[in-house]
């Protein structure tokens, strides 16, 4: 054998040397991976327990609330400092129905902070809907939901709770501290889910004659202006309301109110579906101008807008309301109105 094959032989043995060492170190270096990982989570848990053993609803005193609040920052501090490590033992303490109920609430927003993926987000919703609503900052619990609805993720079973809810009631201090009652949060979270999504669970509510929030059900069943939601309140088993209720919403379904459309619009198709197509991605300065120019906009919504154009409509609403704001809330009435012109045309309404 020739010197030159001598060699190749020599450094191929010494190649396979070497890949079957590393080969034999993956389990060694995946087992201490593994016992670095335990041993954040043993940490994570440890700083987890100490911090997360009350109910805010409560602490007795603005000092042992601030304590909390500092303890409860220094578990954020720490996951945010080592999110690759320190992420998958947020999650796994998460999905530990034994975890202290305060502690699956806050962590799903530290969660959805370093982590806004669609799975994140489905876990803040699991976790909005199961937590003590004594406990929680209704503002931010109801217009959280909102967002999430409008992005597609089913809170109708918060919603439920939230209409159960006796003390469901807050106020916005951006304006004017304006009250947020149990109708009106009813529309922030119902309103910024799909209908489709969104009509089902109000009917279930509607159909319980012990719900303490079927009232307010039925009338948001009513705002959802589609054929479906019309259809199923005029099959509805109206006993046990107040008579005046079932006479006003018999008259809403028989004679609805809708907006008579202008015999020679101001604004165009065109400019309305590139205004709400805008709108619906998060920039409502066209819409705005709109708005400016033709301040009573809506009666040429209800002229120049096609069937076809209903489904943009009701997105560009279910943004709007996620605002959770009273100036949603107008513009959801309104777009209501448009809805329920158009659904009323014997054309569209089946």
């Amino acid at each position: 054998m020739s010197a030159h094959a001598d060699h190749l032989i020599n450094k191929r043995a010494t190649s396979v040397c070497r890949a079957f060492i590393l080969v034999s170190l993956i389990p060694f270096f995946a087992n201490v991976t593994r016992a670095r990982q335990a041993a954040a989570c043993a940490g994570f848990q440890k700083a987890v327990k100490a911090t997360y053993n009350f109910k805010p609803s409560q602490l007795k005193s603005e000092a042992e609330s601030n304590a909390k609040s500092a303890a409860m920052d220094r578990v954020w501090e720490m996951v945010k400092a080592r999110p690759a490590e320190l992420l998958p033992c947020l999650r796994d303490a998460l999905a530990d129905p034994q975890a202290d109920p305060w502690f699956r609430f806050d962590g799903s927003n530290l969660l959805v902070s370093l982590d806004p993926s669609a799975a994140s987000k489905a876990e803040q919703v699991r976790q909005y809907t199961a937590v003590d609503l004594d406990d929680v900052n209704l503002m931010i619990w109801v217009s959280t939901l909102a967002q999430r609805g409008a992005e597609g993720f089913d809170v109708s079973e918060a919603g439920g709770r939230w209409l159960a809810y006796p003390k469901a009631k807050y106020y916005l201090p951006q304006h004017g501290a304006r009250e947020v009652d149990k109708f009106l949060g009813g529309i922030f979270i119902f309103g910024s889910m799909d209908e489709a999504q969104a009509t089902p669970a109000l009917f279930k509510i509607a159909a319980s004659a012990s719900h303490p929030g079927r009232d307010i059900a039925i009338s948001l069943l009513l705002m959802q202006a589609t054929p479906e939601a019309v259809r199923g309140l005029k099959a509805l088993d109206l006993t046990g309301l107040p008579s005046s209720m079932q006479a006003a919403l018999r008259a809403h379904l028989n004679q609805p109110k809708v907006i008579a459309p202008r015999d020679k619009p101001k604004t165009t198709r065109a400019q309305f579906v590139k205004a709400f197509e805008a709108a619906a991605k998060g920039d409502w300065k066209y819409f705005s101008e709109l708005v400016s120019e033709v301040p009573d906009g809506e009666r040429d919504v209800a002229a120049v807008l096609k069937p076809e154009d209903i489904p943009l409509l009701r997105k560009v609403r279910r943004a709007r309301i996620a605002h959770a704001n009273h100036h949603a809330a107008e513009y959801y009435v309104s777009f209501t109105q448009i809805l329920m012109t158009m659904i009323s045309r014997t054309e569209t309404v089946k």
